[in-house]
């Protein structure tokens, strides 16, 4: 007796890890067959000359673990089924599940094929937008090979059942009664496909970025699972072309925003460069706020070695960051374009494909070009921005020891610095490097002893600024010593401002970031007062090279004289617009202005309502 109750608790047992060992292995089939679709993805690419075959094993793997995320989410239900439902019930569950799976992610791929052959970008909400008119529908399909994407429809819906009724049947043989208490770990395995899910156990959840690995479009592009990229595009809400803040009829906004630039030809701009194609170095300090900066009005002694640089270049004291997160500030400074109120163009790689970049610009030049950051570049869809701007190299934190890292971002700024110096010592001239920092970033963890006492989070944000501080101090001396410094321009900058320390905690105030020029290549050290903004950047540094920049429309030349200068800032919901000597902050919800400083015009506000109006109808229309 007691030997069969010992057989049966085991054949039990085995039928709880049998369930276990299914669903695994339900979830390889979906991953193969996404994997078979991407493949017959990219033949009908192919056979349309859109797609470069060479780069097939990279795009498959690269893909996967995008694939691995949708079958995932095609094994939650699964999962949950085998965990709750009677052994009698799953093979019937599983067959009309799979089979309804199948059909819908059939559809998606064929849509996507011939979606991505015509608009250069994979399956996301946007097609949505035209079932609203579907006699236009109709219409932008009328060119497109029906009879082959039908065949391809077909032929997928056919194959996937015979592969999957495959699968199926495994249900019917190897799934038995289990014991009670075998929910546990089938709960327990069906929990733990949250990480093929979200990309893996690294910190940022996949992206679009996340499966981006060439300066080829068209690799990033088939990489992209389009059933995933259809779901995070529905979460999103990229969709919505509906613009919230056309407060004013949209001659006067047009109008309004077209006098805040020159027409006709630009400005003639002081020159400020000794040689006129030097290397260029863009420093972009992680919430480097004029806060805490002495020169700029700032709290002393908590960028020492910043503030003596100051006296050595010419200082912009009143730059403002373009947004409130690192996203916006990298476009904003690399492309020119201003924040959005409530998006970022940088997590939506479609739109900020069509963004003219420094990068790309200073490349076309002769420029070689490299990017450097410490933490993960799949961070806000960064990666695919980098891709875009074709960057000739990325350097991300990948390339670092994890003992470099801090506990949360990446590598230290000192460490990427060290590596910085080393590659432009082998980098052919000229060239355009740019260096985003993160150890200013939260949690504020840094590699030294406290420099500024105290465990606060103003305390901790202000050491780990001392940090970063020191870190370019002793990168800048270096530098003086290369060979390259002579002929070098170097552009120290905020991607954002910060609420942090509480001193001038108004709106205006966190977004003053100061920008600092300076190295071998500067004429000589000097202060402008101008106003200006982030996104003036590529206009001012092209303009100084003696490159065209009409093709970055928002930005302008600060160093050029102007009537009135200005700069516009956009937060949740909101915005602020600066003029000389007063600005003033509105908020979209209430409707009305709820900061101001110095005596604001109607003329004022109605035009920064405009430029918010205008540019989100740019941002809409990309």
């Amino acid at each position: 007796m007691y030997f069969v109750v010992i057989i049966d608790i085991g054949f039990r047992n085995l039928n709880m890890i049998t369930r276990v060992l299914w669903l695994l292995l339900y979830g390889i089939g979906w991953t193969l067959w996404l994997q078979f679709n991407r493949c017959i993805f990219l033949i009908y690419q192919a056979a349309h000359g859109t797609a470069d075959l060479t780069l097939w094993p990279d795009i498959m793997l690269h893909g996967l673990r995008m694939d691995l995320s949708v079958a995932g989410y095609a094994g939650l239900l699964p999962g949950l089924a085998l965990t709750f439902l009677p052994s009698r019930w799953l093979p019937g569950f599983f067959s009309r599940y799979t089979s309804l799976l199948l059909i819908l992610v059939s559809f998606m791929t064929t849509i996507d094929m011939e979606m991505y052959r015509t608009w250069g970008f994979r399956l996301d909400t946007t097609f949505l937008r035209y079932l609203k008119t579907p006699t236009e529908a109709l219409a932008s399909i009328g060119s497109s090979p029906l009879e082959w994407l039908s065949v391809v429809l077909i032929g997928l819906i056919v194959l996937g059942l015979l592969f999957f009724n495959r699968l199926n049947h495994l249900a019917f043989v190897l799934l038995r009664p289990a014991p009670r208490w075998s929910f546990v770990p089938l709960l327990g395995a069906t929990a733990a496909l949250i990480i093929p899910i979200r990309g893996g156990l690294q910190q940022i959840p996949m992206n679009v970025s996340g499966v981006f690995f060439s300066p080829v479009a068209f690799a990033n592009h088939a990489a992209i699972n389009p059933q995933w990229n259809f779901i995070f595009s529905a979460l999103e809400k990229s969709d919505d072309q509906t613009n919230p803040f056309q407060f004013l009829p949209q001659h006067v906004a047009n109008q309004a925003v077209q006098s805040l630039y020159p027409t006709g030809s630009q400005p003639q701009s002081a020159g400020v460069l000794n040689t006129p194609r030097p290397n260029v170095l863009l420093i972009v300090w992680e919430s480097l706020t004029a806060k805490i900066v002495s020169p700029v009005g700032g709290r002393t002694g908590v960028t020492p070695e910043f503030d003596k640089l100051c006296r050595e270049g010419m200082l912009f004291t009143n730059y403002y960051a373009s947004g409130d997160r690192s996203e916006k500030g990298l476009v904003a400074l690399l492309s020119g374009f201003p924040a959005q109120p409530l998006t970022s163009i940088m997590t939506v790689p479609q739109k900020s494909s069509k963004l003219p970049t420094l990068a790309r610009t200073l490349r076309e030049q002769g420029y070689q070009t490299a990017f450097y950051y410490g933490g993960e570049t799949e961070f806000a869809n960064i990666r695919s921005y980098l891709f875009h701007s074709q960057y000739d190299r990325i350097v991300s934190k990948a390339d670092f020891p994890p003992e470099s890292w801090n506990s949360k971002w990446g590598a230290h700024d000192h460490v990427v610095y060290n590596r910085v110096l080393t590659d432009l010592g082998k980098q052919k001239a000229p060239f355009f490097t740019t260096f985003f920092t993160l150890s200013s970033h939260e949690p504020f963890e840094v590699p030294m002893p406290t420099a500024i006492p105290g465990k606060s989070e103003e305390a901790l944000f202000l050491n780990a600024h001392y940090y970063a501080d020191k870190s370019l101090g002793e990168f800048i001396a270096q530098a003086k010593q290369q060979p390259w410094w002579n002929n070098t321009l170097v552009i120290i900058v905020g991607d954002h401002g910060h609420r942090l320390p509480h001193i001038g905690t108004n709106k205006t105030a966190e977004f003053h970031i100061p920008m600092l020029w300076l190295g071998g290549a500067l004429k000589k050290p000097g202060v402008l007062d101008q106003v200006a903004s982030q996104t003036d950047l590529a206009a001012t540094l092209l303009h100084q090279l003696g490159i065209e920049s009409t093709a970055f429309r928002w930005s302008r030349d600060a160093l050029a004289p102007v009537p009135e200068s200005f700069a516009y800032f956009a937060f949740h919901n909101g915005f602020g617009f600066v003029r000389p000597g007063r600005a003033l902050v509105f908020d979209n919800d209430a409707r009305q202005i709820i900061e101001q400083h110095g005596t604001v015009s109607d003329t004022d506000l109605k035009t920064g309502m405009a430029f918010e109006a205008v540019s989100v109808g740019d941002y809409l229309s990309k």
